[in-house]
């Protein structure tokens, strides 16, 4: 019996380790999937020829038609849709006219296209960008609402909403909803905030790499160790 549970306990390590060794180095690339750019590299798998566009905007630039989508900007040239030269490698969600100039929102900044190149102006994750009676506006995940003069220099504008409206009553009431506690908690978020989170990923992937490669190399050794003593 204890040989059985020993015997177990030994092949359900070897068969953990490999995915064990797999999360582990998957959670690096998750956690700096945009500074490593993996979202624009196309792995040669299945035979297709990319990944399909997928549109997120359209706005009538001039007296053309450009689309915003994940894989960039694209231009509609004669019921054909042509990649923007210049243009960011970014999910574009929103774009407006911007005296001479391009505003775009994606999911990396916004960018300002002027002259066949983007210059990235705020970075966040956006997604809209409008008009404003005094400049133009963009919404921004975690940074609320943006606003700008002249689409260069961009500044948080401070919103604040009535305490008896249904989410402002919400939230004092409730306070932090479990779910995203819990998210939080999971993401590291709730211990180093949103900017530095991947020190937690990392630690855990660190950790599973460890444990699988360490789990491997003992099995290694004890079955090296056994042909040794039956020999």
């Amino acid at each position: 019996m204890k040989h059985s549970m020993r015997n177990w306990h030994t092949w359900g390590s070897v068969a953990l380790g490999v995915p064990l060794l797999l999360v582990g180095l998957t959670n690096f690339f998750i956690a700096h999937q945009k500074s490593l750019g993996t979202k624009e590299i196309v792995l040669p798998i299945g035979g297709n020829a990319g990944p399909a566009v997928e549109i997120r905007a359209s706005a009538r630039i001039g007296n053309e038609q450009w689309l915003g989508t994940m894989q960039g900007v694209f231009r509609i040239e004669d019921d054909t849709a042509t990649p923007l030269q210049g243009s960011p490698s970014d999910e574009i969600r929103d774009l407006v006219s911007a005296d001479g100039a391009v505003l775009l929102a994606g999911k990396r900044a916004l960018w300002r296209y002027e002259g066949g190149r983007a210059t990235q102006v705020y970075k966040a994750d956006c997604w809209q960008i409008a008009v404003s009676p005094t400049g133009y506006t963009a919404a921004c995940k975690d940074e609320g609402l943006l606003t700008s003069t002249d689409g260069m220099a961009w500044r948080a504008l401070a919103v604040r909403f009535p305490s008896n409206s249904a989410h402002g009553a919400n939230a004092k009431e409730a306070g932090i909803p479990l779910s995203k506690f819990i998210m939080d908690l999971h993401t590291g978020k709730l211990f180093f905030g949103k900017q530095y989170e991947w020190i937690w990923i990392d630690l855990l992937g660190l950790a599973c790499v460890g444990l699988g490669l360490t789990g491997l190399v003992m099995w290694m050794r004890a079955r090296r160790q056994r042909a040794q003593v039956q020999g």
